[in-house]
């Protein structure tokens, strides 16, 4: 289920541009009010809502060869968010990915996802069928050692939404072909597939691995279609919550 856009709201679309513009050095389109973000394949759109409540999370996909230079940029810039000690985190089994989490915009938690099972021809320059995990072809991707840059972020690989019914709504998505991942619970639920998920979360919780960056409940809505990691799913428009939307395309 590729992601192609998110449209939601945030506090401060200023502060939001000049995060991803400056810090990540993203593609960035700017109005009064409003702000188009290009991250790779997918774009987000914030309008601006002074009265938002709650924090947001959004992972975005970079190549595991990648994952290195990724820790290094993030280490330099805004900072990694840890666990104690810790601030890679290695998923579980079925996920088959790494992430580093770091503070965003508007109190938002961004993440870098690299996930080993991809094909890598998801992103500019790969070779048909290669997985995520496997050495670049000669000449069509940076070396490991290269400088990150924003062309590393490849998608919108997660988006964080509230919803009331955390396991009825993942129930009502896997009978629209859209995959759930086994590391569920009544607050917290995977929809999705490794080209792109939707995080389902109970209001209330905290974004991990924070103890303050807290679920809210703002209006989005997300554009994705059936990728050739998700073939099975449903063209339609799915209500997850009031005001919260998920759209598939044929």
């Amino acid at each position: 289920m590729e992601i192609l856009s998110v449209d939601t709201v945030n506090r401060s679309t200023a502060g939001t541009a000049a995060y991803y513009e400056t810090v990540l050095g993203l593609p960035v389109s700017k109005e009064i009010g409003a702000v188009e973000v290009t991250v790779g394949r997918t774009v987000l759109r914030f309008h601006e809502d002074a009265d938002a409540a709650g924090d947001q999370h959004y992972a975005f996909l970079v190549d595991d060869a990648r994952f290195d230079a990724a820790r290094a940029f993030l280490t330099a810039g805004p900072g990694l968010l840890g666990d104690g000690d810790r601030t890679e985190f290695e998923a579980q089994d079925a996920w088959n990915a790494r992430s580093l989490y770091f503070p965003g915009p508007d109190r938002s938690v961004l993440e870098v996802i690299a996930r080993r099972d991809l094909p890598r021809d998801l992103g500019a320059g790969r070779g048909a069928g290669a997985k995520a995990s496997s050495p670049p072809a000669s000449g069509t991707q940076p070396s490991p050692s290269a400088p990150f840059g924003p062309g590393d972020l490849l998608s919108v690989s997660e988006v964080g939404i509230a919803v009331p019914d955390v396991v009825g709504t993942a129930d009502r998505l896997a009978a629209a072909g859209v995959g759930r991942y086994p590391d569920g619970s009544a607050t917290f639920s995977p929809a999705g597939h490794i080209d792109g998920m939707l995080i389902l979360v109970s209001v209330g919780r905290t974004w991990f691995p924070t103890s303050d960056r807290v679920v809210g409940e703002p209006p989005v809505t997300v554009v994705a279609q059936a990728g050739p990691s998700s073939p099975g799913v449903v063209p339609g428009r799915y209500e997850l919550a009031p005001g919260r939307v998920l759209v598939v395309r044929p």
